[in-house]
């Protein structure tokens, strides 16, 4: 569908990895350096010394993570190598300059952008993170000894795990696990987190069939701290889980939100100053509309 309209050289080149194109490295190089997307992400300026300066630089990483290859690029291995000297700490990673200020969220996008990059040593110190500390399930303790993962923006642990850390956390689990194999205590983990996605039926509340918020169901890609519905369900498309009677509401739901047209259209952009939208908003996507029918895909 994503035909009728112009498709970035990202894009393509993601359309092609998804394909198993073969692909020469000048191509390759060719797409990368031509895509006005990755040169938008690469013009923005960013700051090291505030956590906000840092999530900014995060964002930008993440955003190209999404993108095969975007590791190649020199000026992203210099991003690279300056996120993980600001936010690498003994356990996990912390935008906040310490290491009590860990944050489900931002501890996995940075293991996630890590793996993407290759980085298989730096991830794997946010993977033992996840292992070790992040609860999974309501009512479940964490040994944590960091306040901010209980208290700051409303707590990332309380009754129950905040929703965002718990997608991002689990998908760290399942691409690490998806390219580099098992990992001590990885698996037992990943299970017990796929487990919790589907009690929630991907976007509800437990007992009911509320939405568990808003932002949840919004449709938005890439993703930065906040997770929605497809982002969910590419977690469990990943682990072939979609089949499940669980994953149907939501697919439903996505599925209705195409426009008649056959496009999906990005509804929201998060921290405009931080992050490079992909598409317009609340117009027919490419992006959007791209990573959609890759999710539905013989569904």
């Amino acid at each position: 569908m994503t035909n009728d309209l112009k498709l970035d050289s990202a894009l393509k080149l993601k359309k092609m990895v998804r394909n198993k194109q073969s692909l020469e490295f000048s191509e390759i190089e060719n797409l990368l350096e031509n895509s006005e997307v990755i040169t938008n992400i690469l013009a923005e300026p960013f700051r090291t010394d505030t956590f906000t300066g840092l999530r900014k630089l995060e964002f930008l990483l993440t955003e190209l993570s999404e993108i095969p290859y975007f590791e190649r690029l020199d000026q992203v291995q210099t991003m690279l190598e300056t996120l993980h000297t600001h936010v690498s700490f003994e356990e996990g990673f912390s935008l906040t300059g310490k290491q009590e200020g860990i944050l489900a969220c931002h501890n996995a996008l940075c293991t996630i952008l890590f793996l993407r990059a290759g980085k298989k040593n730096w991830a794997e110190k946010g993977i033992q993170w996840i292992i070790s500390y992040f609860p999974f399930t309501k009512n479940e303790p964490s040994d944590w000894h960091g306040k901010d993962l209980f208290h700051r923006f409303g707590g990332c642990v309380g009754k129950s795990p905040c929703y965002d850390g718990l997608v991002k956390s689990i998908k760290a689990l399942s691409e690490y696990a998806a390219k580099y194999g098992d990992f001590p205590g990885l698996q037992a983990k990943l299970d017990k987190g796929i487990a919790s996605l589907l009690k929630h039926r991907v976007i509800f509340h437990e007992m009911n069939d509320e939405y568990l918020y808003d932002d949840l169901i919004t449709l938005f890609y890439p993703y930065p701290y906040r997770t929605n519905i497809i982002e969910a369900l590419t977690v469990l498309k990943a682990e072939d889980q979609l089949d499940r009677v669980e994953c149907h509401q939501a697919i439903d739901y996505l599925k209705e939100k195409q426009s008649v047209n056959g496009y999906w259209q990005a509804e929201k952009v998060f921290m405009k100053s931080s992050w490079m939208p992909f598409d317009p908003i609340k117009k027919p996507g490419a992006w959007i509309t791209d990573e959609i029918e890759w999710l539905l895909s013989g569904q």
